[in-house]
């Protein structure tokens, strides 16, 4: 099959895939809802401005479930998912390493100690949810600078996939013991069981009044990073060709790494550390698109990280009744053995782990 129509189906068939995911996923949880009634719910509020509520051909308490309480957290794990992912196919395009994403490089963990601060002692003079996304940027922002800053410096002036790693765990310690001090000095024991179970990873909080700034931040990061596609080419065969093709490199990584920081801290503000996402999705991609070009390779893995959130999170909230399981929990049984395995799989290749 011709490379352009077989990338063409895979796009379609992932269009297709994630409309599908965002109706089942709205299906399961306590109250079981029929596919046909969820989607006539959707396409009543979307395009008939809810006339149908009105004339009671759907329930309340189904309608409530559906649009006030399924839908924005269906929602949420979709973009939550789109946005870790182009941020790790572009982490892993901008350091050169197969193994970089968000949280192994430390910059949700960065975000996690920022919210945590923000959450835990609170500043006067700035309130909500913007407080909380503005300290867990600061966060992330610090903590993605510090790793590059101190890979490059161990690697000679140059990334190397050691010192990067070795970067990232040294910032993600201190940054898990930077939230675990806030919490030592916290005085509310609400506040501090809240924030325990937040650092799990978990999407419980969605609301429509917390789904813009993730929206806006996805959608800012995925029209960045696919116009960009072609220069995280140019970077991927090494600094000094991407000098010589007129990429001032510096430069460019700096506002990538921001940018990230940015679309992060917009999630980890609202859902805690979710792991491994940007890890093992673009990798994904990168086999069923038959091609490491990121201008697919970023779109693509939107679309299948935003799909593959959204069920690792009805998972999480049917697999044990009643009780919920932290959503950081399920990405990392799923994660943490295809971590492993590039490491293993580098380090038989006879590069470096």
């Amino acid at each position: 099959m011709n490379a352009k129509i077989r990338r063409t189906l895979l796009v379609a068939g992932l269009c297709g895939f994630l409309l599908f995911t965002v109706v089942c996923t709205i299906q399961i949880g306590s109250t079981d809802i029929e596919a046909w009634e969820v989607t006539g719910i959707l396409l009543d509020q979307l395009f008939a401005g809810g006339s149908g509520l009105a004339a009671g051909v759907w329930e309340m308490p189904h309608f409530q479930i559906v649009w006030n309480i399924r839908l924005p957290r269906v929602l949420f794990a979709v973009f939550c998912g789109a946005g870790l992912s182009i941020c790790g196919a572009a982490m892993q395009a901008l350091v050169l390493n197969p193994i970089a994403d968000p949280y192994v490089l430390g910059i949700s963990s960065g975000a996690s100690a920022g919210a945590a601060w923000a959450l835990l002692m609170p500043l006067p003079f700035f309130a909500g949810q913007f407080q909380t996304a503005a300290a867990a940027f600061a966060g992330a922002l610090l903590a993605a600078f510090t790793v590059y800053f101190m890979a490059k410096a161990a690697g000679g002036g140059t990334l190397r996939p050691v010192p990067l790693l070795l970067a990232g765990t040294a910032v993600n310690a201190v940054m898990s013991a930077v939230t675990s001090f806030f919490i030592f000095l916290a005085r509310s024991p609400e506040s501090i069981a809240a924030v325990y179970n937040w650092q799990m990873g978990s999407i419980a909080a969605a609301q429509w009044k917390t789904l813009a700034l993730p929206a806006a931040a996805t959608a800012a990061g995925l029209a960045v990073f696919t116009l960009c596609g072609r220069t995280f080419n140019m970077l991927m065969m090494g600094d000094e060709d991407a000098v010589a093709m007129g990429v001032c490199v510096r430069r460019f990584r700096a506002e990538m790494f921001a940018l990230c920081s940015v679309v992060v801290a917009s999630f980890v503000s609202v859902t805690g550390i979710i792991g491994f996402v940007g890890l093992v999705v673009p990798h994904i991609v990168r086999l069923l698109a038959g091609t490491g070009d990121n201008r697919l390779v970023v779109p693509v893995s939107a679309l299948l990280g935003g799909s593959g959130l959204a069920w690792a999170d009805a998972l999480a909230r049917s697999a044990f009744g009643a009780a919920e399981l932290p959503l950081g929990i399920v990405t990392a049984f799923a994660g943490a053995p295809f971590f492993l395995y590039l490491m293993i799989r580098r380090g038989f290749a006879g590069g470096e782990a």
